[in-house]
């Protein structure tokens, strides 16, 4: 479904974003690198648009939230992507949510002329070094893997200090860290709404945000693929629910203090298959809101 009908048929239902994945390229060997799912990686993985070139499209049209759930920004220059970005966010009036991560595909990453097993570290001085530019009016960095020499760069970003950045990652100690350290919030990965450890990794998060004196708001934004019985992790795809699973997981999400769901599994389909999947989550999360 074209992208622009599908961003205006989203906002007709009243949704109130649309969000895109990302990768640059796939290689044909990625024998080194797993795809979470297991099994081989699909076709549709090489077809992706660039999030922040489509986007620019949707929010020219639309008045939907928009971003990249999950940018992998260490596979950009972050000079140029700081000036995308900030540019996006001005341009949208502040409606973009900026989800990164450091992607599963190695050789996808070793591409951009980073090692693979640095991929965390990369990404992490990405974040840096942009939120310098966004937020100094002479900006610089220096680290093991970039470098940025005093510079300006305008435009700065629409949001203050910057857009929010949300941190695709999986749940660990040290990723924790790194969510309090780098960004504004976290996108758990899988379908983590209905993990009975989320309230245990959000407690260790506030504790990280609390050790770094972060006062401001932490960010929540759950994926939702799914909805699950219990005993049963694949009983229905979330695109198939009806009121009372919308309405189950509205309130697990009110629970956890989300700010946003973002639902996935609409397929790369035509319109006479999404159309009616759309209508049958607005119907849903409708009656489940009264």
């Amino acid at each position: 479904m074209p992208i622009l009908d599908l961003a205006k048929a989203c906002e007709e239902r009243g949704f109130t974003g649309l969000f895109l994945n990302e990768h640059t390229h796939i290689p044909v060997d990625s024998s080194r690198s797993q795809y979470p799912p297991g099994g081989p990686i699909p076709e549709r993985y090489a077809r992706f648009w660039d999030p922040y070139i489509a986007l620019s499209f949707v929010a020219a049209q639309t008045s939907l939230e928009i971003g990249p759930t999950v940018s992998l920004v260490g596979e950009h220059d972050p000079i140029a992507l700081a000036k995308a970005v900030a540019t996006l966010d001005v341009l949208s009036e502040g409606r973009l949510v900026l989800g990164v991560g450091w992607g599963w595909n190695r050789e996808e990453f070793e591409a951009h002329g980073f090692p693979a097993n640095r991929r965390a570290q990369v990404l992490g001085e990405t974040l840096q070094l942009m939120t310098s530019l966004w937020t100094e009016e002479i900006a610089s960095y220096s680290g093991e893997f970039l470098d940025l020499k005093p510079s300006r760069s305008w435009p700065k970003p629409y949001q203050k200090p910057r857009p929010p950045i949300l941190l695709g990652v999986p749940p660990s100690p040290r990723n924790f860290e790194r969510i309090a350290a780098w960004a504004d919030g976290w996108v758990p990965m899988g379908n983590a709404l209905f993990d009975s450890d989320l309230p245990r990794h959000l407690d260790a998060i506030a504790e990280q945000w609390e050790a770094r004196g972060r006062t401001e708001a932490f960010r929540l934004s759950i994926l939702l693929t799914g909805f699950r019985r219990p005993g049963d992790a694949n009983a229905m795809t979330a695109v198939a629910m009806g009121p009372a699973q919308a309405s189950d997981v509205l309130e697990r999400a009110e629970k956890v203090r989300a700010e946003r769901l973002i639902v996935g599994g609409l397929g790369h389909v035509g319109a006479d298959k999404i159309l009616p999947r759309l209508d049958r989550l607005a119907d849903a999360f409708g009656k489940a809101l009264r």
